[in-house]
């Protein structure tokens, strides 16, 4: 009699190659798709950090902790008011935008759970919205420090700009200060030509009174 053939691995046991290799192949694709993703997600997030950072007259990191939505809203509001956005940002991904700008890094301002504030317009008015909310909010929101003209400055600095007047009245100083000098130099030309004229009607007198 010949012998059974053992059917303990029959087809239902037995797989083809390329059914053993579809699944990890699925799952590497799967992979590397999210792979792409996460990649491309990081250079949109360091596109946009570089566009604010090229915007901005000054940059201020904030550490936070436990504020509540409600909170972070408000302060955002304000900042909108005076030409200025706050972002919760990601350290990494803006350490290389700023290396992209040529800009300097300190670990020691732009660590931990960070938002930047990118003042466009009014600087005096962005950080008196700051150094008031972390007053206000002391154990909450810290000022860390910031870029300023393209350098590193403590939370002291960003403290003194928000002690600078409004940005109307900034103006109104710097062009008074430019006429003062204006106005100044228009009297002593005029005072010249004052002086000038009598020397020569003085003349004319003296001359039309000597004899013939």
């Amino acid at each position: 009699m010949a012998p059974q053939e053992d059917d303990s691995m029959g087809e239902s046991s037995v797989r083809p190659c390329c059914e053993l290799g579809r699944v990890p192949i699925t799952t590497l694709e799967g992979g590397e798709n999210s792979l792409a993703r996460t990649r491309e997600k990081k250079e949109r997030l360091v596109n946009e950090y570089g566009e604010r950072v090229a915007r901005a007259q000054v940059m201020i990191w904030a550490q936070y902790r436990g504020i509540r939505v409600s909170q972070m809203e408000q302060l955002r509001g304000r900042l909108r008011g005076v030409g200025a956005e706050m972002v919760v940002i990601k350290n990494t991904l803006m350490r290389v935008a700023l290396e992209q700008a040529n800009l300097p890094r300190d670990p020691e301002v732009m660590g931990g759970p960070c938002a930047v504030i990118f003042a466009y317009d009014d600087v005096g008015a962005a950080a008196r919205a700051v150094t008031d909310f972390a007053r206000a909010n002391p154990s909450m929101y810290e000022i860390k420090g910031g870029l300023v003209a393209g350098e590193v400055v403590d939370s002291g600095r960003i403290i003194f700009l928000s002690r600078l007047p409004p940005r109307d009245v900034l103006l109104a100083q710097v062009v008074g200060g430019i006429q003062a000098p204006i106005s100044g130099l228009v009297g002593a030309l005029a005072a010249i030509i004052r002086s000038l004229s009598y020397v020569l009607n003085a003349r004319k007198d003296q001359l039309e009174a000597a004899p013939g």
